[in-house]
């Protein structure tokens, strides 16, 4: 169990919820995600993704825009409010969640996230870019209630209360678990983004979600490249390119990362230890042990061998 961090943000002027606002020495102002934050209870690690619960009396989180500046991380934090109330504002919108009521923001925008009265809650920080969503969507996602207690939000919503219970508890398959809720989230964001763009008549489907977990159950079809999932999705080359370039990146050079980072995950995995190095990489689609050294050592600055001999190592706090 580590210690509980969490960012926030500030967000325009809060109108009739201004006599909720705690009192000025309640008031935090949070500059990054690693940042201590007062009054939290535990946070839990599950490969990229974390867990975060907090609790204490009222008070209020800020974000500014001026903070931003010194971070470019991209995060999705999704709330569920244990005991409580809690109020997000984010891109002109304000939303409050109680109970089984689930609610998010992104921590690469200023936002403002109010509890005004004593709380408990669960937050889950993931990385934005295992959503398969940019900035762009989640503008649609923020600061809107979720209902918790039926289809996807409901599982979701059970989960984090689960892990609040249970957290602790956990010791193997972490990096899986934390694969699955950010798959949860996903699927979740992407219902929600499919009914909203029904509602509101929006032209552009949101495939990205899609088509990365496509991309995922496939990373050992050595067949697997940017044409085939073309194909998939009946889209052309150039219009997948598109979708990819939204997000800063490409669809070869997004297989390419996903599979070393799969194949990174594997090594790291002591249920993996019997198997060769060359057996790791055609597990996530590289079937030419030279070059997939190369590529491993090109992004993380170690070749496979060497970074499993690093991890095997005894720590200097165990020795």
């Amino acid at each position: 169990m580590t210690h509980v961090v969490i960012r926030s943000s500030a967000q325009e002027d809060v109108g009739h919820f201004k006599a909720a606002v705690p009192p000025h020495g309640c008031v935090q102002i949070v500059r990054d995600h690693e940042e201590d934050l007062r009054g939290t209870a535990a946070s839990y690690r599950f490969g990229e993704v974390r867990a975060l619960f907090l609790e204490g009396g009222p008070r209020e989180l800020i974000r500014p825009s001026r903070t931003l500046q010194q971070s470019t991380d991209g995060y999705l934090s999704v709330c569920r409010p244990l005991v409580g109330r809690v109020h997000v504002f984010q891109d002109g919108r304000h939303a409050a969640a109680r109970g089984a009521q689930l609610v998010a923001y992104d921590c690469s925008r200023p936002y403002k996230v109010i509890m005004p009265e004593r709380f408990r809650m669960v937050v889950l920080l993931l990385p934005r870019r295992l959503t398969g969503l940019s900035a762009r969507d989640t503008e649609l996602l923020t600061a809107r209630m979720w209902c918790g207690s039926q289809g996807l939000g409901a599982l979701l919503s059970d989960l984090l209360v689960g892990l609040e219970q249970h957290g602790d508890q956990v010791n193997t398959g972490i990096e899986l678990l934390g694969g699955s809720m950010a798959g949860l989230v996903t699927a979740l964001c992407t219902e929600r983004l499919r009914s909203m763009a029904e509602e509101l008549g929006l032209s552009r489907p949101t495939l990205m979600p899609s088509i990365q977990a496509f991309i995922r159950e496939r990373l050992a079809d050595p067949d697997l490249c940017p044409l085939t999932v073309a194909h998939q999705y009946n889209v052309s080359l150039r219009y997948l390119q598109k979708i990819f370039r939204e997000h800063d990146t490409s669809p070869a050079r997004w297989i390419r990362d996903e599979r070393l980072a799969r194949s990174r995950s594997d090594l790291a995995d002591p249920r993996f230890d019997h198997l060769a190095i060359a057996a790791i990489g055609e597990r996530s689609g590289f079937y030419a042990a030279s070059h997939f050294s190369r590529l491993f050592r090109d992004r993380y600055g170690i070749t496979p061998r060497e970074f499993r001999k690093r991890r095997e190592a005894p720590s200097p706090l165990n020795s």
